[in-house]
This record gives C-alpha cells, structure tokens and sequence, in this order.
C-alpha cells in the first residue's frame, strides 16, 4: 500500500501543475511568435552555423589533421542571443553542442555536432508509460 502511495505522489509531481502550466502558456517560437522572438531565435540559429563553421576550419579540410575547440576558444563566433544558454562537449574526434531558449516555456533549442546539420525543435510531450493497478 506504502508502494502506491508514493507511486502516485512520484506520477502527480511528474505530471502535475508545474508541467501542466508550462503547456497552458504561449510558446515563444509556433505561429505567434513575435518579431523580437524571430530575431533572437534567428540569432541563435545563426551563431549554431558560426559555431560548425569555426570549428570546420580549426578541423581542416576533410581529414584534416587539426583537432576540435572547446566553444570558449573558436575565433569569429557572435555573442550568445540574450536569454539562450550554449551547452557545448568535446571530445577527441566529435562535438555536439545545444543552444536553449531559457525563456522559452516551450523549451526551444537549436542543435548540432560535427556532422554540421543544424536542427531546431521543442522537447516532446512527457507521455507516462506506467500503468496504474487501478487502470485496467
């Protein structure tokens, strides 16, 4: 019974009022998405180019026999866009990298790694997949 209990306390926190707030509210990037909005999510898109791109020259050609910079040493990259947060990995041979809208209810962010794709998207819903003894 204690089991349940807390299973239950665990799956209201997880899917309680602070989620379901984050939902209610207005993304700041779907087809609402204001002209300063635009401008600071463009900004981000742009620096995640600027980002593969500086690194693809401390690389070299394809091959290249140059190694990887942490973000903190690629030259010409612009400034982060106000309200976004750079979480940059680096190991030997690969890089990854996101940039998050921390003002963003819909939690916006741009991605990329060393392939050079960038990519733009919102996390997905939380969907529990654990099925209460009382559903049948």
């Amino acid at each position: 019974m204690r089991v349940s209990v807390l299973a239950m306390a665990a799956l209201f926190l997880l899917t309680g009022s602070g989620f379901a707030s984050a939902q209610n509210r207005q993304c700041l990037h779907d087809q609402l998405e204001t002209r300063a909005e635009r401008i600071r999510r463009e900004k981000a898109v742009e620096l995640a180019h600027e980002i593969n791109r500086a690194q693809a020259i401390v690389f070299g050609p394809r091959g290249g026999k140059g190694s990887y910079r942490p973000f903190e040493e690629l030259f010409n990259v612009p400034a982060t866009p106000e309200g976004f947060k750079v979480q940059f990995h680096l190991d030997q041979n690969t890089y990854a990298f996101s940039i998050k809208d921390t003002r963003d209810p819909c939690a916006y962010a741009v991605f990329s790694d060393q392939s050079g794709e960038v990519y733009e998207a919102t996390p997905m819903p939380f969907k529990p997949r654990v099925k209460l003894l009382s559903q049948k």
